[in-house]
C-alpha cells in the first residue's frame, strides 16, 4: 500500500484497498445484529444445531457456484467461454452488492466485472444477467402458483398468500410475455430492428447512435432465445435454483428446533423472503424478518421465538451470500474505488 493517498500534485491516487473488504463486511454484520435486542433470549444460541448450520452455510454457497453454471449456459449459444474464476467473481461480487446496498446494483457490478475481466461489451453481458432473473422470476412465479394449487396453507394465512399470488400471477403473466414477445422478435431480426427503432423514437437524436449502439449489444446477450432448447434449460435450472433454496430454508428451521410436516412451509417462508427481497433496504433488514416472522406466525411459532428465528436465517443467508464475493475480491485484488467507479459509469451507461 502507497504512503500517502495524493501523489505531488495533490491528484487523488488509485490505491488497491482490497484488504479493506474484511472489515466493511464486520461493519455490516454489526450493524445487523446490534440492532436487536437478544437480552430476552440469553440461552437461545446454545439451543441451535450448529453442524445443520454449518451444513446450510456450505449448501448455500454450492447454489452460488450452480448459479454460476446456470448463467454460463446462457452464453453457450454465443460460443463464447468463459473463465470460471472471473464469472464466480463476477457474480459473487454482485451478490455480495445485492447484500449490502439497498438500490439491488449487483447485476450491474456483476455485468461490469465479467465485461472487464472477459474483454465483452458491457450491454451484452448485462443482457445474459437480465435474461437469467427474468427466468428466475418466472419460475419463482411458477412455483407459488402451484402452491396455491395445493391449497395445504394455514387458515390464518389464507388471506396473506392471495394477495401475494395475485400480485405474483400479475408479474408472472407481464414476464411470460415479455419472454414470448422477446423471443418472437430475436427470431426475426428485422422484427427486432423495428422494434429497437419503436423504442428510440422518444430518445434525443444526440442519444440516438449511442442507444441503438447499447441496445444492439444488449440484444446479443439475449441470442439465447434464438434456441428453443437453451430456453426449456434455462427455465428448468431455474426451477432447480429455487427449489435447492426451499431445501436450504428446511435445513436451517431444523437447526432451529422447528419442525414442520413436509416441505410446503420452507417454500412458503421461501416464497415470502423472495419477494421481501424486492423491497429497498440495506442488507435486506426488515422486509425480510418481517416476511418470515408473519409465515412462522401462520403455523403457530410465537413472535419472539418467530424473530430469533428470522434473524438466525438472515445471518446465515447474509453471511453465506458475502463470504465468497470478499474472498474471491481478495483473490482478484480488486480495487474497492474500480469497482464502485466501473458501477457508477455502468449506471451512466443505461442513462
Amino acid at each position: 500500500m502507497q504512503k500517502s493517498l495524493f501523489n505531488k500534485k495533490g491528484q487523488f491516487k488509485k490505491i488497491k484497498i482490497s484488504w479493506i473488504w474484511p472489515f466493511i463486511l464486520s461493519g455490516f454484520v454489526l450493524y445487523t445484529f446490534l440492532r436487536n435486542d437478544f437480552s430476552t433470549r440469553p440461552n437461545a444460541f446454545h439451543r441451535i444445531d450448529w453442524p445443520l448450520i454449518g451444513l446450510s452455510f456450505g449448501f448455500n454457497i454450492f447454489i452460488l457456484y450452480f448459479r454460476v453454471y446456470k448463467w454460463a449456459i446462457i452464453f453457450k449459444p454465443m460460443n463464447r467461454t468463459f473463465s470460471y474464476f472471473n464469472m464466480c467473481l463476477s457474480l459473487f461480487a454482485g451478490s455480495l452488492v445485492n447484500m449490502v446496498i439497498p438500490a439491488r446494483a449487483g447485476g450491474l457490478v456483476q455485468a461490469f466485472l465479467l465485461a472487464k475481466k472477459e474483454n465483452e461489451k458491457f450491454c451484452t453481458a448485462l443482457g445474459t444477467v437480465a435474461l437469467v432473473r427474468i427466468f428466475d422470476s418466472i419460475m419463482l412465479v411458477f412455483l407459488g402458483l402451484l402452491i396455491l394449487l395445493i391449497r395445504n396453507i394455514p387458515q390464518a394465512g389464507d388471506e396473506y398468500f392471495k394477495s401475494i399470488f395475485k400480485t405474483a400471477g400479475s408479474v408472472g403473466g407481464f414476464l411470460t410475455l415479455l419472454v414470448i414477445i422477446l423471443f418472437a422478435f430475436t427470431k426475426s431480426p428485422k422484427a427486432m430492428d423495428r422494434l429497437v427503432r419503436l423504442l428510440l423514437v422518444p430518445v434525443p437524436d444526440r442519444f440516438r447512435p449511442g442507444t441503438k449502439k447499447a441496445a444492439i449489444q444488449f440484444r446479443w446477450g439475449l441470442i439465447c432465445l434464438n434456441f428453443d432448447w437453451y430456453v426449456c434449460l434455462g427455465l428448468l435450472l431455474s426451477l432447480i435454483f429455487w427449489l435447492l433454496c426451499g431445501v436450504n430454508v428446511f435445513i436451517l428451521l431444523k437447526a432451529l428446533g422447528l419442525e414442520f410436516e413436509g416441505m410446503l412451509p420452507s417454500f412458503l417462508i421461501l416464497l415470502a423472503q423472495a419477494f421481501s427481497m424486492g423491497i429497498p433496504a440495506p442488507a435486506n433488514i426488515g422486509p425480510y424478518h418481517a416476511a418470515t416472522v408473519t409465515v412462522l406466525s401462520f403455523y403457530g411459532v410465537p413472535a419472539q421465538s418467530a424473530l430469533y428465528a428470522a434473524l438466525v436465517m438472515h445471518g446465515a443467508m447474509f453471511m453465506s451470500n458475502t463470504l465468497p464475493g470478499l474472498f474471491y475480491l481478495w483473490l482478484d485484488k480488486t480495487p474497492i474505488l474500480e469497482m464502485l467507479k466501473g458501477l457508477k459509469d455502468a449506471k451512466q451507461t443505461l442513462r
